[in-house]
């Protein structure tokens, strides 16, 4: 079978990620879904359950969707949907509100086997309007789930007042530069492109490093714990050097360090190399080749907390060429 997207559906507590995923489930009727529940909270999905399919996790709804939960290790609930004879085109996944939504896409980024069924589609955050400003002080999580998303919907946006939900949305602008924000009320996005944008497709990583290059400068320190660095040399990287250097770095960071995406020119190699990391997890793709009059420019961004530019910066030019 050709790969399933996979979406999943961040934010933090009252958020509305159910709402959303309600939604969803409504307007694309084309689409045979299997909904992964992180934990099944107070407000369920509006489909009622009514079909035990192969275990006591996995249901029928319904409009024909699949939803199980979550209980157990990631990769043991898709080997099950796999090897079920449910049909289905596109699995939504929703985390819990206090959940780091990176150890999910991880598995999607390094699991040889869930690789070869499924393809990361985008990570869709949901701010509450109304508390987000406070809970952006008081809870890493949710500054995580911003800061690693490729979609923030800002939420309940009746419920606030203009002037709070434009610094809300300067925070979380700041937060997460390059991420696409959509405002709703209840959930609510009728014409925006939700699913099918395949955002963590390593070809995006070009589209996303051109808008880097329009970031705030180093020196422009934010008051929040998230930043945005980009590492740029147009001298070569050595590859065996640069590659246990990464794993190190990231395994030793492993806390603050929440995604790196580049493009990377590798001493010997004719084609741009992709990068891209969530927590400790890297997966690198061969790219275009580069242009016989083009500049052969690597370019990293890292996306973390407490970010020491100078570390960086010093060691990744110890590893050119």
């Amino acid at each position: 079978m050709s790969k399933i997207p996979v979406t999943v559906i961040t934010g933090f507590l009252g958020a509305g990620k159910t709402s959303l995923l309600n939604h969803l489930i409504k307007k694309h009727d084309e689409k045979k879904f299997v909904i992964i529940e992180n934990e099944f909270g107070e407000e369920n999905i509006d489909s009622e359950l009514v079909t035990n399919i192969d275990n006591e996790n996995l249901f029928e709804l319904t409009n024909g969707c699949i939803c199980c939960n979550l209980n157990t290790e990631l990769y043991l609930v898709l080997e099950n949907l796999i090897k079920s004879t449910s049909n289905f085109n596109h699995l939504l996944i929703e985390t819990t509100g206090i959940a780091d939504p990176g150890n999910i896409l991880a598995a999607f980024i390094s699991d040889p086997g869930i690789k070869s069924k499924f393809e990361l589609d985008s990570v869709i955050c949901l701010v509450d309007a109304a508390n987000a400003e406070q809970d952006l002080e008081n809870e890493e999580v949710l500054n995580k789930q911003i800061a690693i998303s490729d979609t923030l919907v800002l939420n309940k946006t009746d419920l606030s007042s203009a002037d709070n939900i434009e610094r809300l949305y300067s925070k979380i602008k700041e937060i997460n530069p390059t991420a696409c924000i959509h405002r709703a009320q209840q959930s609510k996005l009728d014409k925006q492109q939700l699913l099918d944008v395949y955002a963590y497709k390593p070809q995006k990583i070009y589209q996303f490093l051109f808008s880097v290059d329009g970031m705030e400068k180093p020196e422009n320190k934010h008051k929040h714990s998230i930043e945005n660095y980009c590492f740029k040399s147009s001298r070569a990287l050595d590859q065996m050097k640069f590659g246990g250097w990464l794993d190190a770095f990231l395994q030793f960071n492993s806390d603050t360090i929440y995604r790196v995406k580049g493009i990377l020119n590798i001493a010997g190699l004719d084609n741009r190399i992709l990068l891209q990391s969530v927590h400790t997890q890297i997966q690198a793709t061969v790219g275009r080749p580069w242009e016989t009059d083009e500049s052969r420019e690597s370019k990293m961004v890292f996306i973390g907390k407490n970010l020491n530019r100078e570390v960086i910066d010093r060691n990744l030019l110890e590893l050119c060429d």
